[in-house]
């Protein structure tokens, strides 16, 4: 089944459906009444006897005329914009009114309508002709309807003088004088149809058929003519008629073709085609000429005219076309003195090669030119004219590009060329094939003097790969000469990361430019030092390295020198004298496998010689480097372990003397990891404090204190709980609120809880931190000098200190009763005469224990008592104590 729907949204306008039906709808009124009209006056006369033979015949195109008008008018209705659509339209109308005219002659049984109708039809198309696809605007539609002119009076002119005019008498010279006129202006219409076709530039073929119909509609009207007025048969008129017909159809056909495919499809300039238009039709003029000459004899009157209107037709042709190549020759010029122009200014140097890579032309004009030497630069070699080491390159470049099947291409080489002054420039030269095109045919080479970029290149890479201060090799250059020279190489070598042992107190205390001429000094020193194939280089700020080309053994004696020559003062002009000390890592090629590998065991091999004092020269060691991936590790395992509840406290009990009661303990914590297993609290503390992660564990360390001692004291238990303080948690101020806090929310009397802080610790900045203690005593929280005997506090400083508790180094009772009792002894009466209480630590032997006990000593912590336990052991130890308690005073008070 057909798809009217579909056809209906594929080919009728959305927009203007209503105005085309109407239209339609008049256009088909107006010629089915002019049909019906010349229908009945054909079959009356035909009954009546009167014979109009191209009558009845008439009428098929009287409706394939109209029809085809109709049709052309109704299918061009969507065809692009207006200007697109407007051939088209003159079209559809050229039809219709040839239509209407040979539907008027049927009527009035006479051809003069037919020939009007015919020429007013032929003369819309050829303006409709003219306005097809083009380029060039008026000026090419101009030449287009010369060129149709000159073609259709030659064609014209040809079957004039081979057929020649043959009238029949005065009663037919109206008809003759329409007919000619109709000859004349189809002719015309023909020759501008056919040029404009071919030089169409879209869609060739689709006007080729257009014309090719309208040219068939327009020879069936002179044919009718022509049988009506002259000689013809019958079957003349009919044969034009039927062609007409199929002349309406190709023109519908084309106006179709024209809206289903409304795309504009280039269409390629035909070859020599402007010859062909004006070779042959003058040569079919010249041809009928001479025949007619030979076989008729002199040219008629009618004939000389239409061959003066040829010669005209061209003569005005010629002086557009000589025009045309006056202005095209001016464009050409133009262009050529702006080219020169353009290159006189240019830097580049531009040549043409041949096959052989001779240069076979230059241009005249640039801002510097080739020296070729005493020779000539045309016909010598390219690679003549580049410097000698440069020539095996540029010849090995260009014989590729040569080989190269694929033409097009571009290459670019960069090679030394020698300027007409004799120095020789380097250059970049841009080198493209176009041997394919046939006005260039060779190597179009376009050479520009870039000594300037190579020059700030050059500056760039020395600015890139050097240290601006020190004029030493940067991080990047020894990088680059490890991964170039070092890598995967044979060559023994040894990296020595070297850094300067308390430079920034330098810079605090005596100014940066003081510190800027330290460091000009070290650069200094290390390159006279060195032998000229060790590369010395700058990391950043006092980070030096320097790479030897020696096994590691040589380049320690050469570390010990640079070591001893860095020591040495530093003296500015009599204004600062500088004395720095030097610690060096040394790492050999053979401890690693790539570049990175190799500067992270040197910088391990620094590491540990500023851990292990500073000053001294330590060598790669890979357990150094697992104790740093453990540490490392740990750290980061360290950073969430509150929240994954991997901490934990432990409480080692403190116990009075003689009664052995538990008056308190001591919070320890511990720490256990699910892949690391129980890590010593003596490997991760340290790590705590470096982390910067002091305060959130102490934090957490308060609150979990806090909240045992609130359980004890809800138990009915008097025992204390000390804790240990950071010393960054010394300086803070914030550490005696927190504490006052969570005690008082958990209504915990402050005396229940003990601080200790080590001798060690509050051995430097006393005041400060005599200070802070003060404040958090003044909470009513009790304070312990733990690991006393240890440290360098003096008596008069132990006297400054707001303490209230000392707890005995456990180096001082761990000698037994040699030293241990003397000195056990001094601290406790210490204690006694300041008012504080003694707490003997680290009792691990029943002879320690005896030791302090003789010397007095109220209170001991130890292995040899109580281990650190857990909460719930801790919890039940308490409870037992307290009911021993209990029945000692029920056995008491009985």
């Amino acid at each position: 089944m057909l798809d009217l729907a579909g056809w209906h949204s594929r080919y009728v306008h959305p927009l203007d459906i209503r105005g085309l039906r109407s239209h339609v709808l008049l256009t088909v009124g107006l010629v089915g009444l002019v049909l019906l009209t010349a229908v009945a006056t054909a079959v009356a006369r035909a009954i009546s006897g009167i014979v109009v033979t191209p009558g009845l015949w008439t009428t098929i195109l009287v409706v394939a005329a109209s029809g085809a008008g109709v049709v052309v008018w109704r299918i061009s209705d969507p065809i692009g914009t207006a200007a697109e659509r407007a051939p088209y339209r003159r079209f559809a109308v050229g039809l219709g009114i040839a239509g209407l005219g040979s539907a008027l002659a049927i009527i009035a049984a006479s051809t003069t309508m037919i020939a009007v109708g015919g020429i007013m039809m032929m003369l819309l198309f050829t303006e409709a002709l003219t306005r097809l696809p083009s380029d060039g605007g008026r000026a090419a539609r101009l030449r287009n309807a010369l060129d149709g002119s000159f073609i259709g009076t030659c064609l014209l002119f040809t079957g004039w003088v081979l057929l020649g005019p043959n009238v029949g008498g005065p009663e037919v010279a109206v008809e003759y004088g329409l007919a000619s006129v109709t000859a004349v202006v189809a002719a015309a219409m023909l020759g501008i149809g056919v040029v404009s076709a071919v030089r169409t530039t879209t869609y060739r073929r689709r006007h080729v058929l257009l014309v090719s119909g309208l040219g068939l509609v327009a020879l069936a009207h002179v044919g009718i003519l022509i049988s009506t007025t002259g000689p013809a048969s019958v079957w003349t008129c009919r044969v034009m008629v039927l062609l007409g017909a199929v002349g309406c159809v190709l023109a519908a056909g084309a106006t179709y073709l024209a809206r289903r495919y409304p795309g504009s499809a280039v269409a390629q300039p035909l070859p020599r085609v402007d010859a062909i238009l004006a070779l042959v039709p003058a040569s079919l003029a010249a041809v009928s000429a001479l025949i007619h000459a030979v076989a008729m004899g002199p040219l008629t009157v009618d004939a000389v005219l239409l061959g003066m209107v040829v010669v005209v037709t061209l003569s005005i042709r010629q002086l557009l076309a000589k025009m045309d190549v006056r202005h095209y020759a001016e464009e050409v010029a133009d262009g050529e003195e702006y080219l020169r122009s353009v290159v006189a200014g240019s830097s580049d140097f531009i040549t043409v090669l041949d096959e052989n890579r001779r240069v076979r032309w230059q241009a005249v004009s640039s801002t510097w030119r080739i020296d070729s030497g005493s020779r000539d630069i045309i016909g010598s070699s390219f690679s003549d004219l580049v410097h000698p080491d440069d020539a095996a390159d540029v010849d090995r470049y260009l014989s590729g590009l040569l080989a190269e099947p694929c033409r097009q291409r571009r290459i670019q080489i960069d090679a030394r060329i020698r300027d007409a002054d004799g120095v020789w420039r380097d250059t970049e030269s841009t080198i493209a094939d176009q041997r394919d095109v046939p006005q260039v045919n060779g190597l179009v080479v376009h050479t520009r003097d870039v000594g300037k970029r190579r020059s700030l290149e050059r500056e760039l890479a020395k600015l890139a790969y050097a240290d601006s201060l020190t004029s030493l090799s940067n991080r990047r250059a020894l990088l680059r000469t490890l991964e170039a020279d070092v890598a995967g190489g044979s060559i023994p070598c040894t990296l020595l990361a070297i850094d300067l042992d308390g430079f920034k107190n330098v810079n605090d205390t005596q100014g940066h430019d003081i510190g800027d001429a330290v460091l000009k000094e070290v650069a200094r020193r290390i390159k006279e030092n060195l032998r000229p194939t060790d590369v010395a280089a700058r990391l950043g700020g006092d980070e030096f390295a320097v790479l030897l080309w020696c096994d590691p053994e040589n380049a320690y004696q050469i570390a010990e020198r640079l070591r001893a020559v860095l020591a040495e003062p530093y003296q500015f002009d009599r204004q600062a004298t500088v004395f720095l000390s030097t610690s060096i890592g040394l790492a050999g090629c053979s401890t690693a496998d790539d570049v990175e590998s190799m500067l992270r065991n040197a910088d391990l091999a620094l590491r540990s010689a500023k851990q292990g004092g500073k000053n001294r020269i330590e060598s790669y060691d890979a357990e150094f480097e697992q104790r740093v991936r453990r540490r490392n590790t740990l750290e980061q395992a360290l950073h969430g372990a509150i929240d994954r509840r991997e901490l934990s406290l432990v409480y080692q009990p403190v116990i009075s003397l003689p009664h052995r009661r538990i008056v308190g303990a001591e919070a320890l914590m511990r720490w256990h990891h699910p892949e690391l297993g129980a890590v010593s609290p003596a490997e991760f503390i340290p790590i705590v404090e470096e982390a910067g992660l002091s305060a959130l564990f102490t934090a957490w360390t308060l609150d979990q204190v806090a909240e045992r001692l609130a359980a004890w004291r809800a138990a009915g238990h008097q025992s204390w709980i000390s804790m240990n303080l950071s010393p960054r948690q010394l300086h803070s101020q914030q550490f005696a609120t927190n504490c006052a806090q969570a005690l008082l929310q958990r209504g915990v009397p402050p005396g229940r809880l003990v601080v200790e802080v080590t001798e060690h610790d509050v051995a430097q900045d006393i005041d400060v931190l005599a200070a802070q203690l003060g404040t958090l005593r003044g909470t009513g929280v009790r304070i312990a000098l733990d690991d006393f005997g240890a440290g360098y506090s003096s008596l008069g400083q132990l006297h400054r200190l707001p303490v209230d508790i000392l707890k005995i180094d456990r180096n001082l009772v761990a000698g037994g009763d040699r030293g241990a009792a003397p000195l056990a002894d001094v601290v406790v009466r210490l204690g006694e005469r300041l008012g504080l209480a003694v707490i003997a630590e680290g009792v691990e032997s029943q002879l320690q224990l005896d030791v302090v006990e003789q010397a007095g000593c109220g209170m001991v912590q130890g292995y040899l008592l109580f281990r650190p336990l857990a909460v719930d052991d801790i919890d039940l130890l308490l409870a037992q104590d307290a009911a021993i308690q209990r029945k000692s005073h029920l056995a008491i008070e009985s």
